[in-house]
């Protein structure tokens, strides 16, 4: 029997960085409605859902035709927001976690993730990388890299200049798409933050230390998330990757 695959995009209003971010307007639509087009262009996925704790998101998705769940607001994580909506639809086997602040989200990634989560089911953990041709771009610590091993499983994730990323080393820029099982979502969400995951900021680690392993499908184009105003006015000035 195949696997039934959860999609959810957590979103929510009050970022200290960028308040109302999913909503703010990037090429004409809702930041977040970038997001869920690409999502929804994606191939294996059974289900897609918009996850929040504000009406303000929640009207703005149901107007361009998604479906919402109205979450917690005391989710601590995005992580914790799909986690929440999983409880709620236990025949999901598979759980991706689609930032929302992510309007370049590769289709084919998504797919390929999909599909890999799909054919093995000793993966319990997948996310998405990619070659960054721009080695200067590996210099900033909002870049996150990853190195992975022959299989293709992540060794380890850093802000910092992992396996000389900024001199063209092995590194790969990793984008914020992430494959569970059911069970191991649900495990997750229950762990505390581990000492790596503290001292690097990055809640993937909270997995690595705990022996689980992350498989990574290799993107085959770079994409960012919309961390800030600034970030998003160059996106703006850039122009949509078509």
């Amino acid at each position: 029997m195949s696997s039934r695959v959860l999609a959810v995009i957590p979103a929510r209003y009050g970022a200290q960085r960028f308040p109302g971010k999913p909503l703010a307007v990037l090429w004409g639509k809702p930041m977040l409605q970038h997001v869920w087009e690409r999502a929804r262009a994606a191939s294996g996925l059974d289900e897609l859902v918009i996850a929040t704790d504000d009406e303000r998101i929640a009207n703005a998705a149901r107007s361009f035709g998604a479906e919402v769940e109205m979450t917690s607001a005391d989710c601590a994580s995005g992580t914790d927001r799909v986690a929440e909506v999983a409880r709620r639809r236990p025949a999901a086997d598979i759980v991706f976690n689609l930032q929302g602040d992510e309007p370049e989200l590769e289709t084919d990634a998504v797919t390929g993730l999909a599909r890999a989560m799909r054919a093995d089911p000793g993966l319990r953990m997948g996310t998405v990388a990619h070659h960054e041709p721009d080695f200067a771009t590996f210099r900033s610590e909002n870049v996150v890299k990853v190195v992975v091993d022959d299989r293709d499983f992540a060794l380890y994730f850093s802000r910092a200049d992992l396996a000389g990323a900024t001199r063209g080393g092995p590194a790969l820029r990793h984008a914020g798409v992430y494959a569970f099982r059911r069970d191991l979502l649900l495990e997750f969400a229950s762990w505390p933050p581990g000492k790596l995951e503290l001292a690097e900021r990055l809640e993937q680690l909270r997995a690595v230390e705990r022996g689980v392993r992350i498989f990574v499908v290799r993107g085959a184009r770079p994409f960012s998330g919309v961390d800030t105003p600034e970030q998003m006015a160059a996106l703006e000035a850039r122009g949509p990757v078509i």
